[in-house]
């Protein structure tokens, strides 16, 4: 198959034909091509944004994680994968399949991380939190003057302490976006599922702790009400975005088109309208995943909450398996 990229603005793909990445991309469209129609193709080569003069980051990354997915999908589930399945007509998500008596529909999100990168890269101390703290802007505005080199002059001067961006009004965004696409009738033969394309280590524990954390939206005191969000059933927490974006800087991160290389965790909402627990189980053995190697962890060197970074870099890093670039 042939890929041709004019866009001299995506600095992705243009002048990239010789190198892995794009080989990868076009081992993943010659998969998925036999199941798209003529337009659902030209939707998403135009956000992958092969031709064209401006390129969009968040977008092309949207759209190459929605890639990953379905193309190993539609290659392990070519009889029954289908592309942009209208679950509730006339809304669609972004692809589902079958197997073994068994339905999945998945709605693929990947955020915009711009804010987060430029803080993290910016030298300054930072602070943040896991869950939704009481009183925590107060707590953190007194911390703030007291880093300002201006009014203290004990600290670091023109290092200020900064605001770890947090996602969690994100991730509840994508749960009420999913619940709309997704039918709440369903049999406990027919599983939906929210996959949402992390960043590092770290970030991902963080999402963890929007579902379960304090007032986590997968939790009784949810800061949001559950009832707009209880047709997901589960969300699949991938690092796709962590193994797309800058890819040319992680020289250990490989294969970045194959989902069964990306890292990726599989959460029950407990709050959906039906037990589905066999579902989930068998979701689980479907896909590539870690979710029962990391549950079957045992912390020795830290924190039990910090479990998923400390299951990366003791259980995987050491062993030289590198889901994710080291020291990110």
């Amino acid at each position: 198959m042939n890929i041709e990229v004019t866009n001299k603005e995506n600095k992705y793909l243009f002048g990239k034909q010789g190198n892995s990445y794009y080989k990868g991309l076009v081992d993943a469209l010659t998969s998925l091509d036999p199941m798209l129609t003529a337009k659902q193709k030209r939707s998403l080569y135009r956000d992958l944004q092969l031709s064209g003069d401006k390129f969009d980051e968040a977008k092309y990354l949207q759209a190459a994680c929605e890639t990953v997915i379905a193309s190993y999908l539609s290659s392990k589930y070519n009889e029954t994968f289908v592309y942009e399945k209208k679950v509730n007509p006339p809304k669609d998500v972004d692809c589902g399949f079958s197997t073994v008596g068994k339905t999945y529909n998945i709605e693929v999100k990947c955020p915009d991380f711009s804010v987060k990168n430029e803080i993290d890269s910016t030298n300054a101390f930072k602070i943040g939190s896991f869950g939704r703290l009481i009183d925590y802007d107060e707590v953190v505005g007194k911390m703030q003057e007291a880093f300002d080199s201006k009014t203290n002059p004990a600290v670091v001067p023109n290092k200020p302490l900064l605001r770890q961006q947090k996602m969690d009004n994100k991730l509840k965004d994508y749960l009420l976006s999913a619940h709309g696409k997704f039918k709440g009738t369903t049999t406990t033969d027919e599983l939906n599922i929210l996959a949402v394309c992390g960043s590092d280590w770290m970030d991902l524990q963080k999402w963890f702790f929007y579902m379960y954390g304090v007032q986590g939206l997968f939790t009784p005191e949810s800061f949001h009400q559950i009832d707009d969000y209880k047709n997901v059933d589960a969300v699949l927490l991938t690092n796709l975005y962590h193994r797309h974006h800058d890819y040319w800087k992680k020289d250990k991160i490989e294969n970045h088109w194959d989902f069964s290389k990306s890292f990726n965790l599989i959460f029950s909402n407990p709050l959906r309208h039906q037990d589905k627990a066999e579902i989930i189980c068998s979701f689980v053995d479907s896909i590539p995943n870690h979710s029962r190697a990391l549950m079957n962890f045992k912390v020795t060197n830290g924190l039990d909450e910090m479990r998923i970074p400390h299951f990366v870099v003791e259980e995987l890093i050491e062993k030289g398996l590198y889901y994710f670039q080291p020291n990110t």
